[in-house]
């Protein structure tokens, strides 16, 4: 009776394991990485880019933030935002900011700045990482 409830557990625990590296490895697939610097990165989702009418696409973009060594440790590990392109005027607003403790979204939400359909309409600024992104996004 020992052996089978440590074999059901030992099962389950290899299943959930693999299952879970199968998911980061999903999740490694669907981020496409548009900056790569040494004190950050910029990355977006593909699964996570969704139309809206008119001309408009949403999508959640994530940066990175790297830690250079242990000195330099920060709180945020990074940040998520929700942005809304509007592809026919070449704008943008901002719908949420949340940021986390760990890379990539992962860990303890710890402050979200922004919330709400504040539509800025901000110019997308040119030869910025948001360029590239908008491109991207709007122009598959």
């Amino acid at each position: 009776m020992i052996y089978s409830r440590r074999l059901f557990f030992t099962i389950v625990l290899l299943l959930g394991s693999h299952e879970s590296s199968f998911a980061m490895a999903q999740a490694e697939n669907d981020m496409v990485t548009v900056l790569d610097k040494k004190g950050y990165s910029i990355a977006y989702y593909k699964s996570s880019i969704k139309a809206l009418p008119p001309e408009s696409k949403k999508v959640w973009i994530i940066t990175n933030r790297q830690t250079i060594d242990e000195a330099t440790k920060q709180r945020v590990g990074s940040v998520r935002s929700n942005i809304l392109f509007n592809c026919k005027y070449g704008t943008y607003s901002t719908l949420a900011t949340i940021q986390y403790s760990e890379p990539n979204a992962q860990g303890k939400k710890i402050l979200q700045t922004e919330t709400g359909f504040n539509l800025a309409d901000d110019p997308v600024p040119e030869d910025s990482a948001l360029a590239i992104i908008q491109k991207q996004v709007c122009n598959p």
